[in-house]
């Protein structure tokens, strides 16, 4: 039987392990347009502490999903698995091929197989638990999630405010965790016929490309960027604020640390990032891996599929 699925190729791996480099060489050889599928990408005005792709390599090739939310703007995964298989629809109806690029894991998950349907939400608990948030700095909810839900606080960092709430306000308004809920659903939707390709890199590799990016963030003005940021309102509870990089560079400007200890931990947080997206990756049975500079290997995988 014939496989109608719309052909999708993914591109996924940890931060900093070359895969925007990657995608670029693949839309050429295959006349594809590139979908992002980086969570903080999508924000506006984020730009140097994202990585976000230069202005030339989009004026190239057409990427989809960039620059749509302002950093104060509410936005999810669901929000995201909408539009992305809107645009990947589109294309396929345009004959085009859609190369999908991102180290969100949930943000792929969504794509590829779904999201539970119909997860409780209050606004009131929301920003009640918001209001705990800006009193302890969040250790307190974080703590609390590692009781009622402690398989979703292992996959997430303390930081992560956003989902903590979103767990927590599951947890309340349900009385069951939301780790309990994704085992249900399952992700069995197939919406597309995907390659999955990951990149990895040996670990010192990885790491010491990590350290490079923080100081050529830095060098290129990563700093001015987060003054702006805060210039124009946007405070540090947002979630878009609290991504990485973001919350260090805040925490410097706001709370007068040292610059060189605030480099390293941004440093050390990235890198500690990196495994945790390496670990979620490396559960998925579907992904052909691959070092970058295997690209002959990689393109001749994308013409036979």
């Amino acid at each position: 039987m014939v496989d109608e699925r719309p052909k999708v190729i993914a591109v996924m791996g940890p931060t900093a392990v070359g895969k925007s480099t990657l995608v670029l060489q693949l839309a050429r050889d295959c006349g594809g347009q590139i979908v992002n599928a980086d969570s903080m990408q999508i924000y506006r005005f984020l730009d140097i502490g994202t990585a976000k792709p230069k202005p030339e390599d989009r004026a190239e090739i057409p990427h989809h999903l960039l620059d749509i939310v302002d950093p104060d703007e509410d936005f999810d995964a669901n929000r995201y698995s909408q539009l992305a298989r809107e645009v990947i629809g589109n294309l396929a109806r345009q004959g085009v091929t859609a190369i999908v690029v991102g180290g969100t894991g949930l943000y792929l998950k969504a794509i590829f197989h779904g999201l539970f349907p119909g997860a409780p939400s209050d606004r009131v608990v929301r920003q009640r638990l918001r209001g705990e948030a800006e009193i302890d700095g969040g250790i307190g909810l974080y703590r609390r999630l590692t009781e009622v839900d402690p398989v979703t606080a292992k996959r997430l960092h303390p930081h992560d405010l956003f989902r903590i709430i979103r767990a927590l306000e599951v947890w309340e308004c349900s009385g069951r965790p939301v780790s309990e809920l994704h085992q249900e659903h399952g992700f069995r939707e197939r919406p597309f016929h995907t390659l999955k390709i990951g990149l990895h890199r040996p670990r010192s590799e990885l790491y010491e490309r990590i350290n490079k990016r923080v100081e050529t963030m830095m060098a290129e003005g990563f700093l001015g960027e987060v003054k702006e940021l805060l210039e124009r309102g946007y405070g540090p509870h947002l979630k878009s604020m609290q991504a990485l990089g973001y919350r260090h560079i805040v925490q410097y400007l706001t709370n007068g640390l040292d610059l060189t200890e605030t480099l390293r931990m941004m440093k050390r947080d990235t890198r500690r990032y990196a495994k945790r997206q390496m670990t979620w990756f490396s559960k998925d049975r579907e992904i052909q891996w691959f070092h970058p500079e295997e690209i002959e290997s990689i393109l001749e995988l994308a013409r036979e599929f």
